[in-house]
């Protein structure tokens, strides 16, 4: 009597081109990025227009941009066990991968901005349990553990299958059936975990700016809030596009029913972003006096462009995903997704903008008719032909800093290209 013969087989991405490219691409932006932090490291943070009047800028801003990202990515990844969203589930390795990568340029990303990098053995050892920065540090330490179990549970049963992978040596002990329990028992139990630490992730680094009481652009409750929802919707978003190129053309028919769940989970937790920026502006408007008149001349005049591009982009893409049409083709989708982020790295600028040239501080110059100088707390640089420091001039990043800013794009490249050149990131599937 004639066996059936049982094989494995898998959907093959058709996009192994475009991952060579995008490795190519990554290690081009390393090497750009490591080449200005090395300079930077040379010459000191002087290189950049960051001064004691704008002490945050491009830098913090692609880590809040990247912890965002890395935060949405294991929630879908968690949300996918915890809520049995069986459409998903063949994403939820891209989804933590995605993860991991962005945890990765998040961290890779807030050492330049430390400027002497040598010295941060400084909060491990003196760590002020009062400063939220050291709870960020143990938090994205905390995080980039989760997330790589995360991928390492779901690719076991794959590893034991094939016989590849790393840190794999105990599997031999034990049959495919049950590496296959393991992974689904182990995937579901750092979902758990995942979850509320993907959200405590971003509610922290949201909470280094909320806390800052004598800025009033940041100052607010609302801000935690809609940082999680920015990070659905971001985190959402790369794992879309990473899928959608995954796959391939060939892929998304397969794939399609999971694409449009995911259009709509970032059309959903934009449509609550949106909701949160317009009960702010109410409020800053409502009773903001001067401080309030003062930032929005900041966001709608000087900075109204940038802004422009934080509302309107993401909007679109909230828009569009919520019709047919946008979430019916391949090209919609990789669209919006671009747009989006886009948006979302012009909304974490603007987080700077508003707040630093905003001086908290000033006193009233008796005699002069000056009741608001911008108090010398912060010396700026001595420009000529002018007879004192000024405290505060417009900022925009340096050369230095838009190269080394490329680092932290050329880590979640490399990892993300290079795992998918050496493992399958959708499920096996055996079949007679």
């Amino acid at each position: 009597m004639a066996q059936n013969n049982v094989v494995t087989t898998r959907t093959v991405p058709a996009a192994g081109k475009p991952f060579n490219g995008m490795l190519v691409l990554a290690v081009i932006l390393l090497l750009i990025g490591l080449s200005a932090w090395g300079f930077q490291f040379k010459e000191g943070l002087i290189v950049t227009n960051m001064r004691n009047s704008f002490s945050w800028g491009l830098y913090i801003a692609t880590f809040a941009f990247f912890v965002g990202i890395a935060a949405g990515g294991l929630i879908v990844s968690s949300s996918v066990y915890l809520f049995n969203l069986e459409n998903l589930k063949p994403l939820t390795r891209i989804a933590s991968l995605s993860a991991f990568a962005c945890t990765l340029g998040a961290g890779a990303m807030i050492l330049p901005d430390m400027g002497r990098i040598d010295r941060i053995y400084n909060i491990l050892l003196h760590p002020n349990v009062n400063s939220p920065l050291v709870w960020d540090m143990v938090v994205i330490s905390a995080y980039m553990v989760v997330t790589f179990l995360s991928v390492y549970v779901q690719l076991l049963p794959d590893w034991k299958r094939e016989g590849h992978g790393f840190f794999k040596g105990w599997t031999k002990n034990y049959s495919q059936e049950e590496i296959e329990r393991f992974s689904q028992k182990w995937s579901k139990r750092v979902a758990i975990i995942g979850l509320p630490f993907a959200v405590l992730i971003h509610t922290v680094t949201a909470l280094i700016f909320a806390t800052q009481a004598s800025r009033g652009w940041w100052n607010t409750a609302i801000l935690p809030p809609d940082f999680i929802a920015v990070a659905v919707a971001s985190g959402t978003a790369l794992v879309l596009l990473i899928s959608l190129i995954y796959v391939g053309k060939e892929g998304f028919t397969e794939y399609q029913d999971a694409f449009k769940t995911l259009a709509l989970i970032v059309a959903g937790s934009l449509l609550v972003h949106f909701f949160f920026v317009a009960v702010d502006l109410l409020i800053h408007g409502w009773w903001g006096g001067t401080e309030g008149h003062e930032l929005f001349t900041l966001l709608f005049g000087q900075y109204g462009m940038i802004y422009g591009i934080e509302l309107l982009l993401p909007a679109f893409t909230m828009l569009f995903f919520f019709t047919q049409k946008g979430k019916s083709t391949r090209q919609t989708l990789i669209l919006g997704c671009v747009l989006l982020f886009i948006g979302v790295f012009a909304h974490r600028m603007m987080l700077m903008f508003p707040s630093f040239n905003a001086i908290p501080l000033s006193f009233t110059i008796h005699g002069t008719g000056i009741e608001a100088w911008a108090y010398p707390v912060a010396i700026g640089e001595y420009q000529e032909g002018i007879s004192s420091f000024t405290s505060s001039w417009p900022y925009f990043p340096t050369g230095i800093e838009m190269a080394l800013g490329l680092f932290p794009f050329g880590v979640v490249l490399f990892v993300v290209s290079l795992a998918f050149r050496l493992y399958s990131f959708l499920p096996s599937s055996p079949k007679k």
